[in-house]
């Protein structure tokens, strides 16, 4: 009877002594865990302070621009004060088959990538200078299937109105202008 009390009881020992090393095991696995997610989201954090990650850091995304020029007012971003969250602008100009953002010429993939970084309160301002119909309808589609806030633009001639009257007096001149050119070609 004692010969099984003491197997029983060996026994029960050795099981225990098992179950704290797996209880160590996994202690130093999340240890570990913890500490490498930790260094992982301070590399990222540092990297994305020094713009290494695109649509992170600063606001032109050229990698490794000095906070003196991102501080410096961009002519493509437009911020507008509203009582919500400001509306920031950022514009997209089609000519022909291209898109130009910022001045660089970019492919749909590129300018998808540089939209899915953007914050939720920036809308697209699409311009058309002479765009093919199947550029300018890709671009809407994608901005739409992405869920963003765009608005399209006449393009501009180098004086922009603030008011509504001007802008619809400018407008109709404009159709005026273009369609006394349209005459004048035939």
């Amino acid at each position: 009877m004692s010969i099984e009390k003491d197997v029983e009881k060996k026994y029960r020992d050795e099981l225990e002594r098992q179950t704290k090393k797996l209880k160590k095991k996994k202690k130093r696995r999340l240890l570990l865990l913890l500490l490498l997610l930790l260094l992982l989201g301070s590399v990222g954090l540092l990297m994305g302070l020094l713009g290494l990650f695109p649509g992170m850091g600063d606001d032109d995304g050229d990698g490794g621009s000095s906070k003196a020029s991102s501080s410096s007012a961009s002519s493509s971003a437009v911020e507008t004060t509203t009582t919500a969250a400001p509306t920031v602008y950022d514009d997209v100009k089609v000519s022909g088959s291209t898109y130009i953002y910022q001045g660089q010429v970019k492919t749909l993939e590129e300018i998808k990538t540089i939209v899915s970084n953007m914050k939720e309160n920036v809308t697209i301002r699409i311009t058309d200078d002479n765009a093919t119909k199947n550029a300018m309808d890709n671009l809407v589609n994608m901005l739409t299937d992405s869920g963003r806030q765009l608005e399209r633009v006449e393009p501009s001639s180098g004086n922009t109105s603030s008011s509504s009257a001007d802008s619809s007096s400018s407008s109709s001149s404009s159709e005026a202008s273009s369609s006394e050119s349209e005459s004048s070609k035939d």
